[in-house]
C-alpha cells in the first residue's frame, strides 16, 4: 500500500465502487488496484456473491484492474464456489481482465476454465465463457486455441450455444474461424444452424472487407 496520505481509504473507495457514476467507479477501481491490491481483491471477489446487481457488477469491473493477480483467484472462486451469482461473475470478470490488459497471454489454466464454462448448465455461464474467448481470438496471444474451443462446441447439441458460438466466431478475422463457419454452413440441415452459420459468415465477411 502506498503512504501517500492523500489515497482515499479502502473503506471510502469501495463506497466509491457502489456510485452511479461510472466515472467514479473506474477511478475508485484503478486506485483499489494499484494501492491496496492485497486487501481489495479478496474484498471484491466476496462482492460476487452479493444479491444486488449493481453491486456484484461493481466488483467485477473492479477485479477487471487486477490484471494476473486475479487469474487464480478467479479460477479457484469458479471451481468451488456454491453461489451460481458467482459462478456468473468468473467468465464476466475475465472479460474486464482482457479489457484493461489487452496484451497480456491468459495462461493455459484460464484457457481451461473458459473451456469448462462452455459446458456449464447455466446459459449465462456460458455465455461470458463464449465472449471472453471471442476477445481472445481476436489477439495474438492464445488465439488459435481460443478460436479451437469455439469451433468445438458447434458440434454441441445445443442450439442456443452453436448459435452464440458462431457469432463469436463471426469477429475473429482468422482463416480457421471462417473454415469452421463454412464447415457448420454445408454440413448441418437443421434451417436454424443453418440460418446461424450464414448470419456469422456475413459478419465475418463484412468484417474482412473492411480490414483488407
Amino acid at each position: 500500500m502506498s503512504g501517500d496520505s492523500n489515497i482515499p481509504s479502502v473503506d471510502a473507495l469501495f463506497e466509491d465502487l457502489m456510485h452511479p457514476n461510472p466515472r467514479i467507479q473506474e477511478e475508485a477501481c484503478l486506485i483499489l488496484s494499484e494501492n491496496y491490491r492485497e486487501e481489495a481483491l479478496p474484498r471484491l471477489l466476496d462482492l460476487f456473491c452479493h444479491h444486488d446487481p449493481k453491486v456484484y457488477r461493481a466488483a467485477v469491473k473492479g477485479v477487471g484492474f487486477f490484471g494476473s493477480s486475479a487469474f487464480d483467484p478467479l479460477i479457484e472462486l469458479y471451481a468451488t464456489t456454491e453461489n451460481q451469482t458467482a459462478r456468473r461473475c468468473c467468465p464476466k470478470a475475465f472479460v474486464q481482465v482482457f479489457k484493461n490488459f489487452p496484451d497480456q497471454p491468459f495462461p493455459d489454466s484460464v484457457m481451461e476454465m473458459l473451456e469448462q464454462g462452455i459446458d456449464d448448465s447455466d446459459m449465462v455461464v456460458v455465455q461470458g465463457a463464449l465472449m471472453c474467448l471471442g476477445q481472445i481470438g481476436k489477439q495474438q496471444f492464445k488465439s488459435e486455441e481460443a478460436i479451437k474451443i469455439l469451433v468445438s462446441s458447434l458440434s454441441s447439441q445445443n442450439v442456443a450455444l452453436i448459435f452464440s458460438a458462431s457469432q463469436a466466431l463471426a469477429d475473429i478475422p482468422n482463416p480457421l474461424a471462417e473454415d469452421a463457419l463454412r464447415s457448420l454452413q454445408t454440413n448441418n440441415t437443421d434451417p436454424l444452424i443453418q440460418e446461424a452459420a450464414q448470419s456469422a459468415l456475413a459478419r465475418l465477411q463484412t468484417l474482412l472487407n473492411t480490414k483488407s
